[in-house]
C-alpha cells in the first residue's frame, strides 16, 4: 500500500520559507501546538537516524506527508544533507517532532547537530543491507547525547524474505546490547506496502509517554542551528529550546561574544507566540543583531547564566570498535550542541585511553565556548568522518590540569561522575569556603537538578549544618565555627606581637584570618563574638575580652621611668622627643613613642593636640585652677592661662585648646568661659 498522499494524519504542506522556526510547523494546518493539546504535557523530538539510503526520509514522509529533503542539492543527489524536522500527530492526538538527519558520513557534522537536541530515537536499518557503519555511528551519537527512549525500524522489509528479516533483527539486537535501545521493539516496515505503520505509530506513542523531556524550570538556553535574515524582519535565529522558557521582549545573551539582544518576536510552529518553552522549536527575531554576528553553535541564554570557557574537565568514553587508543594531548574534532571545533585531549591519571575504556580528560579549546556541566559531546578523528567516542562535561575549570596537583581535582570529578549529591555539596562548600554559595550556582557548576540540590540544602538547614545569609546564600556551619575560633586566636596573635597595641582593626583581623573572606560572613562572626563576650569592640577596633599581654621587663621599666618623668614635669608638657633627648641612651625613639601611646590608651597620660603629654593628675589640677579663676573674674584669657601654667603662649595654647575639646571650657573670641555643666559642678571627661 503506498503512503497516503499527504500522510496518515496531515492534509497539506505549507511553504517551508514561511516558517521562521524552521520546519516544526504543522504544515497541514498551521495550528499552534499548545500545552493543552498534548497529554504528555511536554515537547519531544525523536531523532530518525541510520545509514544512508536506509529509508529514513521515506519513513518520515510516509508518517507525516512531509518531504524533509527540501534543498535542490538533496533532490539532485537523492540523499539528505541538512537535518530537518517534521511534526507527527499520533493516534492519541499527541504530537512529536521527527528529526530526520543525514545518513552519509560526509555530513557527520550535520547529523550530530541534528541529533544534539533529541529526546528519543527511531533507528532505521534497511533489511536488505543490515547494520552499516553509519548505523553504528548514529547509535553511538544517540547514546552520547542521552536519548532516553525509542525503537528500531527494520525498513524495506518487502525486499527480503522472512529469514533475512530475522537475521537482520538478530544483528540489530547485537549492536543495541547495552545501549538505551536494548530490549526495545524492532518493527519491520515497508514504505511501499505500508506494513508496520500501525506498530510504528503505537511504538512512538508508547516511548514518548515514558520520556520526560527537557527542563522547563531552568534558565533559558538554546543552541543556534540555523540563522537567516528576512526582509522587513531582520535576523532570525532558530533552534530547539534546551531548557527554560523565553518570552517576547526578553533580553538574551549571545555567547561566547557576550552581546545582548531583545527578542522582538517568537515563532513556534508557524505561529507568533508570546512564550516558548523547553523542547519547542523556535525562531527568535533578535533586535539590532546583524546576520554576521551569529553562526551555528552560538548559544542564546538568559543573561549571566553562562560563562564561556576554553577548558573543560570531562568524562570521555572511547567506543569499543575504535581501531586505536587515544593518546595524551591528541587533537580531535569536538561536537557539542550545534557547534563543531577542535580540541586537545589532556589525559587525567593515565597516558592513553584504550577502545572500550572510560576516563577523565581535560578538553582544551582554541576558542571559548558556553557550555554547562553534564552537556554531552562527541569526538571524531581529525581526518575521518567517524565517531570514535563521546562523553559529558563535568566542570569548567579556570586552570589547566597539572598532574602535580591532580588529587583534589580528580576527587571532585569522581564525585561528579558518581552523581553523589551529598558529597558534591560537601566538596563544593569546601571549595568555596570563603563565601556563601547558592543552590543555583551549584546547579550551574555541577549540572545537577535544582530540586536535588535544594532538597540537600533544606535537609542540612533543618539539622543546623548550614547558615543562611539572606540574599547571599549558604555557608557551612562547622566551618563558620572553626573560623570564629581562629578569629579569636588571630586577634590574640596581632595584639601579642605589640604589647602596646590596645586593639586590632577589622581589616587587619580579616586579612590575617582570610583576605578573601566574604565581608558579610566576617561581619556576622565579629558580631557573634562580641555578643558572646569573647571580643570587645572599642572606637579604634577590637580586643579579646580579658586578654592581657605581658610586657617584657625592659618595657615595664621604661613605663615606670616615663610615669616618673611625667609626674616630675608637673604642668610642663612634654613629647617623646623631650624624654628621649634627656634619658634615651640605649632606647629607640620609636619605643618611647609606643610606651607613651600605651600610657595614653591606659588613661594614665593625656595627649594634647600638639602631640605633647601631661599626667592625668596635672590636668586635673589645671582644670581646678581654671575653674576657680573663671568663677572669680568671669572668663579666662591667654595671659591668665600662661600665669596658671607657668609657661609661654606656644606651649599654653594646646593645653587651653584641649580644655575646649573635652568640653570643659568654651571659647568666645579671645576669652574662655566654663561650660554650663562645669559651672554647676558636673565632672567632665579627660
Amino acid at each position: 500500500m503506498p503512503p497516503p498522499k499527504n500522510g496518515p494524519v496531515l492534509k497539506r504542506t505549507l511553504p517551508a520559507s514561511k516558517d521562521l522556526s524552521d520546519s516544526l510547523t504543522d504544515k497541514s494546518s498551521g495550528e499552534l501546538l499548545k500545552d493543552s493539546e498534548t497529554a504528555m504535557n511536554t515537547f519531544l523530538t525523536a531523532g530518525v537516524a541510520g545509514h544512508v539510503d536506509h529509508g529514513k526520509t521515506s519513513l518520515v514522509r510516509f508518517l507525516t506527508g512531509i518531504d524533509t529533503d527540501r534543498l535542490k542539492e538533496e533532490k539532485r543527489r537523492g540523499l539528505s544533507i541538512e537535518p530537518s524536522v517534521a511534526p507527527l500527530k499520533l493516534p492519541s492526538g499527541n504530537r512529536i517532532a521527527l528529526m530526520d538527519v543525514p545518513g552519509h558520513s560526509d555530513f557527520l557534522k550535520n547529523t550530530i547537530r541534528g541529533l544534539s537536541a533529541v529526546d528519543m530515537a527511531i533507528l532505521v536499518v534497511a533489511a536488505d543491507d543490515g547494520v552499516m557503519p553509519q548505523t553504528r555511528d548514529h547509535l553511538a551519537v544517540l547514546n552520547f547525547v542521552n536519548a532516553k527512549g525509542g525503537f528500531i525500524v527494520l525498513s524495506k522489509a518487502d525486499l527480503v524474505d522472512r529469514e533475512t528479516v530475522e537475521l537482520a533483527e538478530m544483528e540489530i539486537r547485537d549492536i543495541i546490547q547495552g545501549s538505551f535501545l536494548e530490549n526495545k521493539p524492532v518493527i519491520p516496515f515497508s514504505a511501499l506496502e505500508g506494513s508496520g505503520l500501525e506498530e510504528v505509530l503505537m511504538a512512538t506513542e508508547d516511548e514518548a509517554e515514558q520520556v520526560h523531556g527537557k527542563a522547563i524550570q531552568a534558565p533559558f538556553r538554546l543552541w543556534i542551528d540555523q540563522v537567516r535574515s528576512f526582509p522587513g524582519f531582520g535576523t532570525v535565529a532558530s533552534g530547539t529550546v534546551m531548557s527554560g522558557s523565553i518570552t517576547r521582549d526578553n533580553t538574551v545573551e549571545l555567547l561566547p561574544s557576550g552581546k545582548q539582544a531583545k527578542v522582538r518576536f517568537i515563532e513556534v510552529h508557524h505561529e507568533r507566540v508570546d512564550r516558548a518553552v523547553a523542547g519547542q522549536r523556535v525562531g527568535l527575531n533578535l533586535q539590532g543583531i546583524p546576520l554576521e554576528d551569529l553562526k551555528l553553535g552560538t548559544v542564546l541564554a538568559a543573561p549571566g547564566v553562562l560563562t564561556p570557557a576554553s577548558l573543560f574537565n570531562a568524562e570521555l568514553s572511547l567506543l569499543p570498535g575504535t581501531r586505536r587508543p587515544i593518546m595524551n594531548r591528541q587533537r580531535v574534532k569536538l561536537y557539542i550542541g550545534t557547534y563543531c571545533t577542535t580540541a586537545r585531549l589532556v589525559m587525567m591519571g593515565h597516558e592513553r585511553l584504550h577502545p572500550g575504556e572510560t576516563g577523565l580528560v581535560q578538553l582544551r579549546l582554541s576558542e571559548p565556548l558556553a557550555v554547562l556541566p553534564r552537556d554531552p559531546f562527541v569526538i571524531s578523528p581529525m581526518n575521518l568522518h567517524a565517531v570514535i567516542g563521546g562523553g559529558r562535561i563535568l566542570e569548567t575549570p579556570k586552570e589547566k590540569f597539572r598532574s602535580g596537583n591532580s588529587e583534589k581535582t580528580m576527587t571532585y570529578l569522581h564525585l561528579l561522575q558518581e552523581d553523589n549529591v551529598k558529597s558534591i555539596v560537601n566538596l563544593y562548600l569546601a571549595k568555596f569556603s570563603s563565601r556563601p554559595v547558592t543552590a543555583d550556582e551549584i546547579v550551574v557548576a555541577t549540572g545537577l537538578e535544582l530540586e536535588r540540590i535544594q532538597a540537600e540544602i533544606n535537609a542540612r538547614m533543618k539539622l543546623g549544618k548550614l547558615l543562611h545569609l539572606n540574599g547571599r546564600g549558604y555557608f557551612d556551619k562547622s566551618h563558620y565555627e572553626l573560623l570564629k575560633r581562629r578569629l579569636v586566636d588571630v586577634t590574640k596573635n596581632i595584639l601579642s606581637k605589640d604589647a602596646f597595641k590596645p586593639t586590632a582593626s577589622a581589616d587587619e583581623i580579616r586579612f590575617r584570618l582570610d583576605p578573601n573572606l566574604n565581608i558579610a560572613i566576617f561581619d556576622r562572626m565579629i558580631g557573634d563574638l562580641c555578643k558572646d563576650g569573647k571580643l570587645t569592640r572599642t572606637e579604634k577596633g577590637y580586643k579579646v575580652t580579658n586578654f592581657v599581654v605581658k610586657l617584657p621587663l625592659s618595657r615595664e621599666r621604661l613605663i615606670e621611668r616615663l610615669i616618673d618623668f611625667a609626674a616630675k614635669q608637673g604642668y610642663w608638657t612634654f613629647s617623646a622627643g623631650t624624654y628621649w633627648k634627656r634619658h634615651g641612651e640605649g632606647i629607640a625613639h620609636r619605643d618611647v613613642e609606643k610606651v607613651l601611646d600605651h600610657l595614653h590608651a591606659q588613661k594614665k597620660l593625656v595627649r594634647l593636640n600638639d602631640g605633647r603629654f601631661l599626667t592625668v593628675e596635672a590636668l586635673h589640677d589645671i582644670k581646678e585652677h581654671v575653674r576657680t579663676l573663671i568663677l572669680q573674674k568671669g572668663n579666662l584669657t591667654i595671659e591668665d592661662g600662661k600665669r596658671i601654667l607657668g609657661y609661654g603662649r606656644n606651649r599654653a595654647v594646646p593645653v587651653l585648646d584641649y580644655l575646649d575639646t573635652i568640653g570643659y571650657t568654651k571659647r568666645n573670641g579671645d576669652k574662655r568661659v566654663l561650660n554650663r555643666e562645669v559651672t554647676h559642678g558636673v565632672s567632665m571627661m579627660l
